[in-house]
């Protein structure tokens, strides 16, 4: 029998009488993980941790104020009291196990709050040895694959760590159940104590239902053979694709100068991959990305095709795509349509007096900035009182001046500015 080793706040043990009370509506509730666990093979002489944590259960805030192991072979670290836990957090600590003679170790850890509620107790044991000796110690002995389709796999990855004090051994590792495999790991396998080796679980029902299967790990711990369960569920494979939008409309777009662009999004909507082997467009004047074939897509996953309406004529254009897989309702179709407009030409006309002076022509002026600067846009004077300027741009204003030549070249300075704004259609 081990005495007990308790760890405090500061203050006397025990809890007081006029403390608070947890009303009806107000309940502090603390909870430890794990609620057991084994430090496996331990050389006396060693000290060899595992990680706890300690979490608020409740509905009202708590502090932890005392720790208890119920064995000095055991022992705590990294949890410092008072430690305050609102609502739903958790905290982490050490536990650990410092073997002083031979045998198997056992004893409980348990916390209390300052208002005296307590953890239930976890277990701790411990193999205390003279002689070094593998250990093995799973990430999980159970692995739960859920649904999935048959003819499609899943696979969850499982951690071995030796937890002894020599060189673990795994000469076999043998699956049972025919919907189950193990992969990832090369026998025979040597891990030395405290290191990690890696092993991968897959599942691939072949029928649709329940399947229950097992991994039996083959190694020099005392516990050989280690067992980890196995257990999936088969469902009917549904092979579906959904899209959208199922139409496109690009409506009225300038030929020539401008384009319009639109994706369209594949999603694999069944519980099976779903592979697309064929992805046709037609129309003049569309053009497609993103959708090189074949391509497989998982459950849930998305293909995104981008569509783009170059229209070179001033016609209507429909036209279409035409998705085929291996999926139910194959090929899928989306409509595509759009109407390719003629440009519109723009231009500003200008008009103005007449000198008073006698001149040979007019010279035109236009600038983007009111008050200049500006740029000459006849080659040659202009001999009457007006001009159009068919060079503007759409949704553009323009500023025009205007000056007199005379038979000597002399020319006037500008005349009034004047602006015209050009529609952007």
């Amino acid at each position: 029998m081990f005495a007990s080793a308790a760890v405090f706040n500061g203050c006397a043990a025990g809890v007081s009488a006029n403390g608070p009370k947890a009303s009806a509506a107000q309940q502090a509730a603390i909870q430890v993980t794990p609620g057991s666990i084994s430090f496996g093979n331990v050389l006396v002489g060693q000290k060899v941790s595992q990680t706890f944590s300690v979490a608020n259960t409740g509905n009202v805030s708590v502090n932890i104020s005392k720790a208890t192991v119920s064995s000095s072979q055991f022992s705590i670290s990294g949890l410092t009291m008072p430690l305050p836990l609102a609502v739903g957090q958790s905290s982490s600590f050490q536990v650990w196990c410092d073997a002083t003679t031979a045998g198997n170790l056992t004893g409980t850890l348990s916390l209390q709050t300052d208002s005296g509620v307590s953890s239930a107790p976890a277990a701790l044991a411990a193999a205390a040895t003279t002689t070094p000796a593998a250990g093995i110690q799973l990430s999980s002995n159970t692995i739960s694959f859920g649904n999935e389709a048959v003819g499609s796999n899943s696979s969850q990855v499982l951690i071995i760590t030796n937890n002894g004090t020599a060189t673990l051994t795994i000469t076999q590792a043998t699956e049972m159940g025919a919907a189950f495999s193990v992969s990832g790991i090369s026998l025979p396998l040597n891990v030395s104590a405290g290191q990690q080796a890696t092993m991968t679980a897959e599942f691939q029902p072949t029928a649709a239902g329940a399947a229950l299967g097992s991994i039996s790990i083959v190694s020099n711990a005392p516990n050989s053979p280690t067992a980890v369960s196995l257990t999936g569920t088969g469902t009917t494979a549904t092979a579906a694709l959904t899209i959208n939008p199922t139409s496109l409309s690009f409506g009225n777009v300038t030929t020539g100068t401008s384009s319009a662009t639109q994706n369209v999004v594949i999603t694999n909507t069944g519980n099976a991959n779903v592979t697309i082997s064929q992805i046709t467009l037609s129309g003049s004047g569309y053009t497609m990305a993103g959708g090189s074939v074949p391509v497989t897509l998982a459950p849930s996953q998305k293909l995104t095709l981008s569509v783009e309406f170059s229209p070179t004529a001033a016609v209507s254009v429909n036209g279409g795509i035409s998705i085929v897989s291996n999926a139910a309702g194959s090929p899928a179709t989306v409509v595509v349509s759009g109407t390719g407009v003629a440009p519109v030409q723009h231009s500003a006309t200008l008009n103005w007096d007449a000198s008073t002076s006698t001149v040979s022509g007019y010279n035109v002026y236009r600038g983007t900035v009111s008050g200049g600067s500006y740029t000459k846009l006849n080659s040659s004077l202009v001999a009457g009182l007006n001009y159009t300027d068919s060079t503007v741009q759409s949704g553009t204003t323009y500023y025009y001046v205007t000056t007199a030549v005379d038979s000597s070249g002399d020319e006037s300075v500008y005349s009034n500015q004047a602006a015209a704004v050009i529609p952007s259609t």
